[in-house]
């Protein structure tokens, strides 16, 4: 990416879309911009972020209704699709989805936009039918009404992230958070965007957690191959990870990845993944609604006593004991933020829901 040109990242505002999710990633990627500029990076520029959103309810055409950096013509090279805060769709009835808003989304991607869904946003993208056959991530509560409406997609609430290259999408009620530090990381390189996690989370190792339950991985080393390994890792979530496999992401020899890997996060390469994978299995325990032998199969261990025997290592807990403590069944959204004791996700959170 060119100083001059910048990246735009669109998000488009449909009926009933999340607004703290449009404003507090309008937020985040201000934030990120500033910090960009500050360090006057060569060929690190700040982000341009837009928002659109059909002006009549059948409107094909959405209209630009927010511009941060105004300078021509307004064409995002990434558009985010937020989820609802309308009622989840039923499974046994078909959802409302603006069609206008539909053709517009397909329009953009076949224009070489790059599109993220976001939670409950994957109905939008499914009814595109660019993801037909695909792995898609959603929230847990939009699983099977989204599996049932679109059968040709294949539903994933075991992956935080699934990127597909062109089309990115992403599950769990604070997905934007996840998401736009995923942006920037890939727009605006790992430096800004570890910083940018910094600042906006205020807690350094919560910047470098990702949003791993339990695990703040080092990310402000600077050594931008293990920094590759790592987000490798991550969008597996450990599993099935070879260091021949994590050498190729950071584009090293085995041996010099093995060497600047434990320099940098103080663990060999297969501590990592167990962590990461522990980290995740955590997150699922406190989700509620999948069980511990799916559980077991998502994150690759052989079998639930296998995964057990890891995880009460780990954590110094059975699962079942873990869930039972700290799952979140029946929770309000505030508590759903706070009940792990991540006062990042509940601020966020807050500050999200004051500005809408």
């Amino acid at each position: 990416m060119s100083a001059s040109t910048g990246h735009e990242i669109g998000i488009v505002h449909y009926p009933g879309a999340q607004v703290a999710c449009i404003l507090g990633l309008t937020d985040l990627f201000g934030v990120a911009s500033t910090i960009a500029l500050d360090q006057r990076r060569s060929g690190q520029s700040p982000l341009r972020v837009t928002h659109w959103q059909p002006l009549h309810s059948r409107d094909a055409n959405l209209s630009c209704v927010y511009d941060s950096a105004p300078r021509g013509s307004p064409k995002p090279r990434t558009l985010i699709i937020p989820p609802t805060m309308a009622k989840l769709p039923d499974p046994d009835v078909p959802p409302d989805i603006p069609a206008g808003v539909v053709s517009w989304v397909r329009n953009r991607h076949a224009a070489g936009t790059t599109l993220v869904s976001l939670c409950s946003g994957a109905f939008i993208l499914a009814e595109t039918g660019l993801v037909d056959g695909q792995s898609v991530a959603t929230h847990q509560g939009s699983a099977k009404a989204l599996a049932k409406h679109f059968p040709k997609i294949v539903v994933d609430t075991n992956r935080r992230i699934i990127d597909h290259g062109d089309i990115i999408t992403a599950g769990g009620f604070l997905s934007w958070v996840d998401i736009g530090l995923f942006l920037v990381d890939r727009i605006l390189g790992p430096a800004i965007g570890a910083e940018t996690a910094r600042f906006v989370l205020d807690d350094p190792a919560a910047g470098e957690a990702r949003y791993f339950t339990g695990f703040a991985p080092p990310q402000t080393h600077g050594d931008r191959g293990v920094l590759k390994a790592q987000a490798w890792v991550h969008m597996r979530d450990g599993r099935g990870v070879s260091l021949a496999a994590m050498a190729k992401a950071a584009g090293l020899q085995r041996r010099t990845l093995l060497r600047r890997f434990a320099r940098a996060t103080g663990m060999t390469p297969i501590e990592y993944c167990r962590a990461v994978r522990i980290a995740r299995a955590r997150e699922l325990l406190e989700g509620g609604g999948i069980s511990q032998k799916q559980i077991a199969q998502s994150l690759g261990y052989k079998d639930v006593a296998s995964f057990a025997r890891a995880f009460r290592k780990a954590v110094g807990s059975a699962p079942g004991a873990y869930r039972k403590r700290f799952g979140r069944k029946g929770i309000s959204p505030a508590d759903f933020a706070a009940k792990d004791g991540s006062r990042q996700k509940k601020r966020i959170f807050e500050a999200g829901l004051q500005t809408g």
